[in-house]
């Protein structure tokens, strides 16, 4: 049974990134789109399902940008998108780029201690999940009720990180919609 307030707070949270959409668009449509707002752009659309809006937005930045400055949130956007496409190859290339520039992103000081390390740790969950519930990475794909079971589990571990379950559980939805 689902409360009332979880169905509110859900509501809540898809209006607000709606409103992201919004704006962004806005920008878009009279050419004055900032780059600054793509990462949070692209997380709104795919965490809602906004597929031809995330399209549109990643096709709309040069590939020069792209490379440049790839946020995690676009690259997992660019993941979702080849996902949603079949695209198994750059599908894979995605998920390896992200994952190389989080471990680079690692050093002596930024893994002292859980604390420190943990933005990257939530990374590296998220790029798990999404090969997992994709199936693209995998010859034999291991049976749904195993996948969940173990996806129940790595969630578990994050305790009371609510923010990162959130996130997380975000991008299952939309990996678990696109491949379907």
């Amino acid at each position: 049974m689902v409360s009332s307030i979880s169905v509110s707070y859900v509501f809540a949270v898809d209006n607000h990134l709606d409103s992201i959409l919004n704006y962004v668009d806005g920008f878009h449509a009279s050419s004055s789109f900032s780059a600054s707002t793509l990462p949070f752009a692209a997380e709104a659309a795919w965490s809602t399902g906004k597929w031809d809006q995330l399209e549109r937005m990643l096709t709309s930045t040069s590939e020069k940008e792209a490379n440049s400055s790839l946020d995690f949130n676009v690259g997992v956007g660019r993941a979702m998108l080849a996902l949603r496409q079949g695209q198994v190859d750059e599908f894979k290339n995605m998920i390896t780029t992200l994952r190389e520039a989080v471990a680079k992103s690692l050093s002596p000081t930024s893994t002292a201690s859980l604390h420190a390390c943990h933005d990257h740790l939530v990374k590296l969950h998220a790029l798990y999940e999404i090969e997992a519930i994709s199936g693209m990475t995998v010859e034999n794909l291991p049976e749904r009720a195993a996948i969940l079971t173990n996806l129940d589990q790595r969630l578990d571990i994050l305790g009371s990180y609510i923010s990162d379950k959130q996130y997380l559980l975000g991008i299952r939805r939309a990996a678990m919609q696109l491949s379907q």
